[in-house]
């Protein structure tokens, strides 16, 4: 109980630093969701204190909810230093289980209601937050990259390990309380409320007083991501697009496809429909290739309606039907009432021994224009220099079919 005063005192005064001292002058993400962990936090330690002493089942309920919340903004606050966005709904689906688990239990278990999926949910919600913490210090883009400061790096790289630590912390209370049951002795002494407080304690001194050098890694990386994205679509610029296509095509021994896709008719779309609809084409467009790609497949905007993927496939066949896939989904798609549906023109060279980026993306130029001059909406794959076969085409149903060579 003194060590949960004591975690409800220290997590005032953190708040107090926190808002103080970054969050007004920054208005950081990170700082945000900090907060809001060390809001709960102190509310947790009190609602924990009364269900100690009441053992209502409305306080258990909501001491379950908080301390499940105070993981989630954990999360929270992990991903929003990746530059990802968590929404309030995720964010709740962890307390909601723990009340419902608590709700459901209570009868029968009464001061333990729920404990032991409250303590699942929480080992797995700072699970995610160390993965994503560590992603982020080893991320090519985040805090380990060239050029970061050496503070910020030692930052994430000690928030990684407390909460790295508070994960397995809490998988040893969910293994303890259903090995052992929450009144065994070495539970009590190892698992229970006394230690939980005094882990959570070090864990909000390590990351409040790391704080100033968290947020400036938040900003760090955000501005890397706009100046390696395309504000619009999301994807890769050009130059970054560049960069990582010379990286993979130097490493990567096995089969690379290089495509170049350019929108069909998307000038008479921008005159026709108003360029907000050229805007939601080339978003639309965007979403179906991130949905249609593989993971380590990359993608990027070259500029207007044009596109660039580096595609890691099995064979000439593969890099086709995955852009099969995009193309179907894209056909589906209406950007503006009256407007033809969403189709692109595809043209793909399977990258040659010691061929450069440049050489394949110049002969995915070529096949792509020969896509156009064959009606669009089509995949043409680049043989050599004189043909290109068209390896999809659209009959009047919007389907695929196999076609003759294009020339």
């Amino acid at each position: 109980m003194t060590l949960n005063v004591v975690l409800m005192l220290v997590s005032g005064t953190l708040l107090v630093r926190s808002f103080l001292g970054l969050f007004l002058r920054t208005r950081s993400r990170y700082a945000g969701w900090w907060m809001a962990l060390l809001v709960l936090a102190g509310a947790s330690s009190v609602v924990d204190l009364l269900s100690a002493v009441t053992g209502h089942a409305v306080a258990v309920g909501l001491g379950n909810g908080l301390g499940a919340a105070t993981a989630a903004c954990a999360w929270g606050a992990a991903r929003a230093l990746d530059h990802a966005r968590t929404g309030w709904l995720h964010i709740a689906s962890g307390p909601a289980v723990a009340v419902a688990a608590t709700v459901l239990t209570a009868p029968s278990l009464g001061t333990g209601a729920g404990a032991v999926v409250t303590l699942a949910t929480m080992a797995a919600l700072f699970t995610l937050a160390a993965i994503r913490l560590w992603r982020t210090r080893f991320a090519p883009s985040g805090a380990g990259a060239h050029g970061a400061s050496t503070h910020g790096t030692v930052a994430v790289t000690g928030l990684a390990v407390a909460v790295s630590i508070l994960a397995l912390f809490y998988v040893w209370r969910v293994g303890a309380l259903v090995a052992l049951g929450p009144s065994s002795p070495v539970y009590l002494d190892y698992a229970g409320a006394s230690a939980n407080a005094l882990v959570v304690l070090v864990l909000l001194v390590v990351a409040t007083f790391t704080m100033s050098e968290l947020g400036q890694v938040e900003r760090m990386i955000e501005l890397r991501i706009k100046a390696t994205r395309d504000a619009l679509t999301g994807l890769h610029n050009r130059a970054e697009l560049d960069r990582r296509a010379r990286v993979r095509l130097a490493a990567r021994q096995g089969p690379v496809a290089v495509v170049v896709a350019d929108l069909d008719r998307f000038k008479h779309l921008n005159d026709t429909h108003g360029h907000a609809a050229g805007d939601r084409a080339l978003q639309a467009f965007a979403g179906a290739v991130r949905r249609g790609l593989g993971p380590r497949d990359l993608a990027g905007r070259l500029g207007g309606e044009e596109f660039a993927f580096v595609l890691d496939v099995a064979g000439p066949d593969d890099a086709a039907a995955r852009l099969e896939s995009v193309r179907r989904a894209c056909a589906r798609l209406r950007v503006a009432d009256g407007a033809h549906p969403l189709t692109a023109s595809y043209g793909i060279a399977m990258r040659a021994p010691g061929e450069s980026f440049e050489e394949a993306m110049r002969r995915a130029d070529a096949a792509m224009y020969r896509a156009k001059r064959a009606g669009r909406d089509r995949i043409v794959l680049h043989r050599d220099e004189a043909t290109a076969d068209d390896v999809a085409t659209a009959d009047p149903a919007g389907e695929a079919s196999a076609a003759a060579p294009a020339a």
